[in-house]
């Protein structure tokens, strides 16, 4: 098969398809492609009539697709990584975005993603919680590049819009059920109901069972299964032309296992915290014995005995007003959401007391408001979108590592923990103001500002040397000193007690385009965008530190020129766009030389890129789409960090970046009178990707391609039976892991296995 060519075919492939397409396909007349309404300038408007590189994805292309959760648009979408755990964390849902090799792997209180998702056009700032199930969903919008000016919080690489549908004016409703292997069991329904002309409402659930697929044979349990539950209610009142609101409510139950997670090595050096917990602790032969508990993901399975799981328990309401005028419209949104819950791990993959993390008192809160004016003047030459933005958000996390310490005669262990207690209160204000000038019937020019100022405070506990409620030991035999080095028989050494540290940060971010709307159906622009993400503090420690570690803000300026264009009877779309990034102070996560991850500023990056999408109708039953992304990504300065356990240098590749990706997809339908049979096929490829920052050969990733396969047999409007095989090919790829050369363990997350079953769907 000609596409699973690696590298330099993929782009080769990607060309020449759009060539061969416009210059011999002979297309029947009839059907067009659909046409997609984004709202990626705050207003609604036709995909290819916006000046913005986005993807996106409707409520008929999710399903035909199989999506199920927003992180496997990664798979239909150029430059886009979306990780469903976070590093060091355990969790079964920790969202883990980059797009055009921008975003954040740590999913700690005190740093924010550098790709901004959006429910409704409500923020939501944690990564804990974060891979969202699409119930009920009416279109996922990717917007790549930095959108500094209208969605501004933390949006360096671009931000992931969701758009919940809207209630019916009449009386319907669905259900859906998917049983599969690995005792899969899914039931989802939606039922719309209007009690009277003005008010109307809509309520759906879904419940999502799957067994794991990493084995931990000496406990009997496997890690990676699904156990959601999930509501979403959400009401319209409209009660004349002039206003209209909108209430939601949404909730999520997760009661899972950890996150898949098998143990690729274990690299202790003399002299490392490492090294004396594996030496001092229930280990009976020592370091040598750990070798047998390596498996590589070859076989799924962990030797892991220690505490996992992942609960959470999530609430989200929100409520929008909108008052229309003649020529402008005022909507006010106040959203509130909280996550309360626990994640554990045991990071070492064997059943010895080595190590754990334990987060069993994770809480956090916010709450946004923004007033938006949007409208048009001059006979609909000028176009304007401005508003207020404020949001606050609070939250605790209690992480602690529980570690196997010597005594004095070093024949038995005392249980004692590394304990960081973290209390964030933070707030972000901001005005911004985009407006478009039509100069002529085909030129535009758009100009927007924002104005952010972002405070943030952090009240801190931490114990190096503590027993498992984080109290300091009162005998404790020994400790890291001041060179990083166990020693015994040294006074105890209490991190940095308790304090509280705070900053603000303040930045202009500047956004100006030209576009060119021809009238072949082709748009032409140049943007230039800028995207800001604020400083923070670094919330675990195991290294012995005097003051609290903390990072700068970054910046990317990120020049983009775009076409779009949509022909042959409105039967073929194709928009690309190529990018140039100038990223500064990119934030990263690293390892110290103990082992805690810290966040720090790596130095300057330049990344330069292509994206490339393809629709088309083939004749009226054959549809086909695809994507190639390339990004290239280098750094050309390195700023000095102290103590990691690995050395960067300008020669390393950012983290979640592959070079090149590439989807391609095929749909045939056959109309069988007032029924319906179709067969869909989607294939993915990614190039080599380092999992971590620092470049370890133990996350290191090979290129891979996957393979979906799915039939579908539509019985009249009312029923769909839908037989499916998820990744056909068997292909397995580290997804996440941490390879932490301090501690010494070096775990990874795989993605599941071969996966097949079927679904029935019921409308009425």
């Amino acid at each position: 098969m000609g596409v699973c060519n690696k590298r330099l075919g993929v782009t080769a492939i990607a060309a020449g398809g759009i060539m061969f397409l416009s210059s011999v396909m002979v297309l029947a007349q009839g059907t067009a492609l659909e046409e997609i309404v984004v709202t990626a300038q705050k207003r609604e408007e036709s995909l290819q009539d916006t000046p913005v590189a986005v993807s996106a994805f409707t409520a008929s292309a999710i399903q035909d697709k199989g999506i199920e959760d927003i992180s496997e648009v990664a798979s239909f979408t150029p430059n886009l990584v979306f990780d469903t755990t976070s590093p060091v964390s355990g969790l079964s849902s920790g969202a883990v975005v980059f797009i055009r090799g921008i975003g954040n792997t740590d999913f700690s209180l005190t740093t924010d993603p550098g790709v901004g998702t959006y429910v409704d056009g409500v923020y939501m700032s944690r990564s804990a919680g974060g891979v969202l199930d699409v119930l009920d969903v009416e279109r996922i919008e990717v917007l790549r590049g930095p959108q500094g000016t209208l969605f501004g919080r933390n949006t360096m690489g671009g931000a992931i819009s969701i758009t919940s549908r809207k209630p019916a004016d009449e009386f319907q409703g669905r259900a859906e059920l998917t049983a599969g292997n690995s005792s899969r069991l899914d039931i989802r329904a939606a039922v719309d109901v209007p009690f009277t002309n003005a008010l109307r409402a809509t309520f759906a659930v879904s419940e999502k069972n799957r067994d794991g697929f990493v084995d931990r044979v000496l406990v009997g349990d496997k890690l990676g299964d699904e156990n959601k539950f999930a509501f979403r209610g959400s009401a319209v009142f409209e009660p004349n032309e002039t206003w209209d609101f909108q209430f939601s409510y949404d909730y999520t139950n997760i009661d899972e296992q950890s996150a898949g997670s098998v143990l690729l090595g274990f690299t202790p050096g003399a002299g490392t915290l490492g090294y004396a917990l594996a030496t001092f602790g229930d280990i009976p032969t020592g370091l040598a014995d750990l070798g047998q508990y390596i498996t590589n993901g070859a076989d799924d399975i962990s030797y892991a005995t220690g505490e996992t799981g992942t609960n959470l328990e999530i609430h989200g309401v929100s409520l929008t007003g909108a008052w229309h005028a003649n020529v402008f419209d005022v909507k006010y949104t106040v959203a509130w959401r909280k996550t309360d819950g626990g994640f554990y791990r045991d990071p070492d993959n064997s059943p010895h007391a080595i190590t754990e993390t334990l987060n069993p008192d994770y809480e956090h809160r916010q709450t946004s408001h923004e007033l938006q004016l949007t409208g048009a003047g001059f006979d609909d030459r000028l176009k304007y979108v401005a508003g207020l933005y404020y949001f606050v958000e609070d939250g605790t996390d209690n992480v602690f590592v529980p570690v196997f310490l010597p005594t004095p005669d070093l024949a038995a262990g005392f249980p004692a923990a590394i304990t960081n207690r973290a209390e964030v209160d933070n707030n972000s204000r901001a005005a911004y103001f985009q407006a478009t000038w039509e100069l002529t019937e085909i030129v535009s020019v758009t100009g927007g500002v924002r104005q952010t100022k972002d405070e943030k405070d952090f009240v801190y506990t931490q114990y190096i040397g503590a027993d498992i409620y984080g109290n300091p030991l009162p005998f404790f035999p020994g400790a890291i000193n001041e060179d990083g080095v166990f020693a015994p028989g040294l006074a105890p050494i209490v991190g940095n007690g308790s304090g509280s540290a705070g900053d603000s940060f303040s930045e202009t971010t500047l956004r100006f385009s030209v576009d060119v709307a021809l009238t072949d159906n082709t748009l032409l622009y140049y943007s230039f965008s800028q995207g800001f993400k604020s400083g923070g503090y670094v919330l675990r420690y195991v290294e012995y530190v005097t003051d609290i570690r903390t990072f700068q803000p970054e910046l990317v300026d990120t020049h983009e020129v775009g076409l779009k264009w949509q022909g042959l009877q409105d039967r073929v779309r194709v928009n690309a766009a190529a990018f140039y990034s100038d990223y500064d102070e990119v934030q990263v996560t690293f390892f110290d030389t103990l082992g805690g991850p810290i966040t720090a500023n790596a130095g300057i990056v330049e990344i330069k890129g292509l994206e490339v999408e393809l629709t088309a109708l083939i004749t009226d039953s054959f549809l086909l789409d695809a994507a190639f992304g390339y990004a290239d990504a280098n750094y050309t300065k390195i700023n000095p960090i102290a103590g990691l356990s690995l050395t960067l240098d300008e020669s390393a590749t950012l983290v979640n970046t592959p070079q090149n990706t590439f989807n391609l997809g095929v749909e045939y339908t056959l109309s069988m009178g007032a029924n319906e049979l179709a067969g869909r096929l989607d294939y993915s490829y990614k190039d080599d990707v380092f999992n971590d920052s620092q470049n370890s050969p133990f996350l290191f990733q090979k290129a891979y391609d996957t393979l979906n396969a799915s039939v579908r047999y539509s019985i009249g409007e009312a029923i769909d039976l839908v037989a499916f095989v998820e990744n056909l090919t068997d292909e397995r790829f580290i997804e996440s892991g941490d390879s932490n050369f301090g501690l010494g363990f070096h775990e990874a997350n795989f993605n599941r296995p071969r996966e097949y079953g079927v679904t029935v769907r019921y409308r009425f």
